[in-house]
């Protein structure tokens, strides 16, 4: 037997050894008795390790920001296309792009406010409402008042949330226009009005920070801008003239790792707009998708809803994941792909994810009865595997399922 068939047949039989493995851990979990598929194969030969029920369609939840990102990669350049305007003699009409960074408390982007800042023009707000759907399809109606159903806006604002927060008896609410429509109550938290912005605060002497996603309109936009910059703004719809040009500012990486790591939704959800921008493409998300469906073969036989997997009525396989961690190999090099994607017991939602014998780079998600992961394995020889865990409808805590999915990647030592 020459070296090389030897190293041929010892190669095989350490992944037969890790098949079985990964078997018999799949079996002594509850992922068999719930509804679950998996698939994982060896990034370097893409050998098949283990696969279950992979070519059933699964919901994803947070598992869709991959594609999300995917696409973004493929259509956006290094920089945000921030805003769109056109100038003439004494007018400067500007329209929002999605752009989520403007304002955003932690992104803090500006390029507008310094262009509308410096303008001695009259300023109009052109954006026309009915080329976006501030909720997505299949969102649960009951989720408007938590900070991950921010709606969806041509030009978000403040991550289009109110922030509240009572700190030595005084309540302090950004931005303070919201200020304006509130009452104290005998409650135990914050509540927005589910029609208004109107908000309910408790009667106490202090509450820690929260964000609650307030209702989005074209004429409110114009307001909270005309707030921040002390200038007047008109709103006016307009439809976007072939002379309009596109200001960019800010990195789209810096988007996409609040996306990755924190399962931003309202991020996700404003970067098909991004991508719809830069294309010359108008919304809402639907028509948006329908467009990127019609050129990524990838995408193309999944039902795709939205850009963050809050939607449940997103369908994808875990065959489908593995090609989509796939693209994302070809558009980025897989050492980028490590700092973009959260770390097993070190950053974002994989934090909490500890893993014995290697580590893992991956996108969680989670909603009541669902937890999914998929992305990057490596063992503690070094051995590099792709893997999509989808596992839905489980009667149980989506502690105990994550626990079970931790259960099979450990057996890939």
């Amino acid at each position: 037997m020459t070296k090389l068939t030897y190293l041929v047949v010892l190669l095989a039989f350490l992944s037969s050894c890790t098949s079985l493995r990964v078997k018999k851990a799949f079996h002594s979990t509850s992922l068999p008795k719930q509804f679950s598929g998996v698939l994982i194969e060896e990034v370097a030969t893409g050998n098949i390790v283990f696969t279950y029920q992979a070519d059933q369609f699964f919901m994803p939840a947070s598992n869709m920001k991959l594609a999300t990102m995917l696409l973004a990669k493929r259509n956006l350049s290094d920089s945000i296309p921030s805003f769109k305007y056109h100038e003439t003699a004494d007018t400067l009409f500007f329209w929002g792009t999605g752009d989520p960074s403007l304002m955003h408390p932690h992104l803090k982007g500006d390029a507008l406010l310094k262009k509308l800042q410096a303008s001695n023009k009259v300023l109009v707000y052109a954006d026309d409402a009915s080329q976006v759907k501030a909720l997505g399809d299949g969102w649960a109606w009951d989720d408007y008042n938590d900070d991950y159903s921010a709606e969806i806006s041509l030009l978000p604002l403040y991550n289009n949330q109110i922030s509240v927060q009572k700190k030595e008896g005084v309540w302090q609410i950004s931005p303070k226009r919201f200020s304006q429509d509130i009452r104290i109550t005998k409650q135990k938290e914050v509540l927005r009005a589910r029609d208004s912005n109107h908000l309910d605060l408790p009667d106490t002497t202090a509450y820690p920070k929260q964000a609650i996603p307030f209702m989005t309109s074209v004429e409110l936009t114009a307001r909270l801008l005309a707030d921040t910059l002390q200038k007047s703004i008109v709103t006016q719809t307009r439809a976007i003239p072939a002379a309009a040009k596109i200001h960019y500012a800010g990195l789209v990486d810096s988007l996409l790792v609040p996306m990755m790591y924190t399962s931003d939704n309202q991020i996700a959800e404003q970067l098909l707009y991004l991508i719809a921008a830069k294309r010359g493409w108008s919304g809402p998300t639907a028509k948006i998708i329908e467009q990127l469906k019609k050129e990524n073969s990838v995408v193309a036989d999944l039902r795709w809803v939205d850009g963050s997997g809050l939607s449940r009525y997103n369908l994808v396989r875990p065959t489908d994941m593995i090609q989509i961690l796939r693209e994302l190999e070809n558009e980025v090099p897989m050492e980028k792909l490590k700092v973009l994607l959260p770390q097993s017991g070190r950053s974002g939602t994989m934090r909490n994810v500890k893993l014995q014998h290697g580590t893992a780079w991956a996108k969680s998600g989670s909603f009541g009865n669902t937890y999914d992961l998929s992305g990057f394995y490596q063992n503690a020889k070094g051995n590099m595997y792709r893997f999509s865990i989808l596992s839905n409808l489980a009667n149980r805590s989506v502690a105990a399922s994550k626990a079970d999915v931790i259960t099979l990647l450990n057996a890939l030592r």
